[in-house]
């Protein structure tokens, strides 16, 4: 038997401090992690996914006594919150998904505290990082403003004279402060919703960025809506980002250890009805198929997997829509294992841009153990073009373009691998993208469809991460225990 954390002490635990740039707005009781309570009898719960959203959403209502099945179809918890430790090293470990998890989102740091899970600091403080510009490459110590007379854009003298912080500042930061001040109960409002209509670059275009400048800054992101990529710029805007020390996916692992018998893992659904008496869903299992009943049922599965499911009968017109139409990002990651960081005796730390675009992180930056990896964070078109690869070309690939940031790499390899989420069959994209027109899909991307409810990054004010999905968990559960 579990032994279950007391809830009612965590709601004693301080809410984790927002140091951010931005003022996090602040928390609703919805948001907080408050205890449900139920009334009247116990309802059958069906949950379809064992990611985060499907874990809380579960944890909270098996919690409050209710009877919670959850499907899930891959042999782990955790969705896209996923740690690679295979085939590393020295006990190394790297994220093929959510990564990191920013000072502001205290939802999430009130989740990790609850499970008794440490934190470290995502980004080194010492050595300097590379910006890779134009085949040049120009060391920025961690600290300091890049000097932008070694950057080789096609700036304007303002530009210049501004640098990237001042650039910030003058095309798009004040809209993203008014964008992150929206209530997440009120996301996205009406006075921000009219960016949801627009490109990005053709919004820092009316801002009177020139070319250069807004290839920089949309960093591969040009056709995303400027609401879509506001709100994501928000959480990045932050003094600190963290990561759990051990691996990310130690949290989804933690919250299915206390829901553990209430889950069916290998269980992949194929097939969903639901009717004014009940929901039921069919799945498949060592090839055959089961059907498992229940009074309600909370689907937190990418919309980009639940279009390819049986729906009887099919959902209203808006949220077919939503479900056919709603964007996804394409992720790759390229993975490579050095015997030393070498990086590091040239005083680098190891995390880079590229403008291919690429980030470059260090996940072993600080660890005992001598031995380092580089990870390439590769996005929509490069990452669709590293996903058509074979995976020896893509670390073929990875050595490549990530010893033009740190040359000498490939006399230092010992292994490499790779992760493209546009392939995983139960993701397909790695996260939901609102381009432009897609935010009049949003208020029926969350509603319930009688007894379905919703959850999910894609269903809520922080899509593509985890603070996202815990929120969207907490909301659904709290629809299910207070339907009559």
């Amino acid at each position: 038997m579990n032994t279950r954390i007391d809830r009612r002490n965590f709601l004693q635990l301080s809410a984790l401090a927002a140091a951010g740039l931005y003022a996090q707005p602040s928390l609703t009781w919805q948001e907080q992690r408050e205890q449900l309570e139920r009334r009247g009898p116990a309802k059958k719960v069906l949950i379809l996914g064992a990611g985060l959203a499907g874990l809380v959403a579960g944890y909270q209502l098996s919690d409050a006594g209710h009877e919670v099945t959850i499907l899930e179809a891959q042999m782990m918890p955790g969705g896209r919150v996923r740690t690679l430790r295979e085939p590393f090293s020295d006990g190394l470990y790297a994220e093929a998904g959510a990564g990191r998890i920013p000072d502001t989102h205290a939802i999430t740091l009130q989740w990790v505290k609850m499970f008794g899970l440490s934190l470290d600091a995502f980004y080194p403080t010492t050595l300097a990082d590379v910006e890779f510009m134009r085949g040049k490459r120009i060391r920025v110590p961690r600290g300091s403003a890049i000097n932008m007379a070694e950057v080789p854009l096609n700036l304007t003298p303002e530009e210049r004279k501004l640098g990237f912080q001042g650039m910030k500042e003058k095309y798009y930061l004040p809209l993203l402060r008014k964008a992150w001040s929206v209530p997440p109960e009120k996301w996205p409002s009406a006075e921000v919703l009219s960016y949801g209509e627009m490109r990005l670059d053709e919004y820092l275009r009316r801002q009177g960025a020139s070319p250069d400048a807004i290839r920089y800054f949309s960093f591969g992101f040009e056709h995303d809506s400027v609401l879509d990529f506001l709100r994501d710029a928000a959480s990045h805007e932050v003094h600190k980002m963290f990561k759990i020390r051990g691996g990310n996916d130690l949290l989804p692992r933690a919250i299915a250890a206390e829901v553990s018998e209430n889950i069916r893992y290998g269980a992949a659904v194929v097939r969903i009805e639901h009717d004014d008496q009940g929901v039921r869903a069919v799945f498949q299992q060592l090839g055959a198929n089961h059907t498992v009943s229940a009074d309600l049922m909370i689907i937190t599965l990418p919309f980009t997997v639940l279009r390819r499911l049986e729906l009887a009968p099919r959902f209203s017109a808006e949220k077919q829509r939503a479900i056919d139409q709603l964007s996804y990002f394409s992720v790759s990651r390229v993975y490579l294992q050095t015997r030393t960081r070498f990086w590091e005796a040239d005083g680098l730390n190891g995390f880079a841009i590229a403008d291919h675009p690429m980030e470059i992180w260090s996940p072993a930056y600080g660890e005992e153990s001598p031995r380092g990896i580089l990870l390439s964070y590769m996005y929509e078109d490069l990452a669709r073009r590293v996903a058509s690869m074979n995976p020896g070309e893509r670390v073929t690939f990875g050595i490549e373009e990530m010893g033009k940031v740190f040359p000498g790499l490939r006399e230092h390899c010992e292994t490499g691998t790779s992760w493209c989420w546009d392939e995983h069959p139960w993701s397909r994209g790695a996260l939901c993208l609102f381009t432009p027109g897609q935010f009049a899909h949003f208020p029926h991307i969350v509603r319930p469809e009688g007894r379905v409810h919703f959850a999910g990054e894609h269903t809520s004010p922080w899509p593509g991460w985890m603070q996202g999905a815990i929120y969207s968990g907490l909301r659904a559960a709290r629809e299910v225990n207070e339907r009559a």
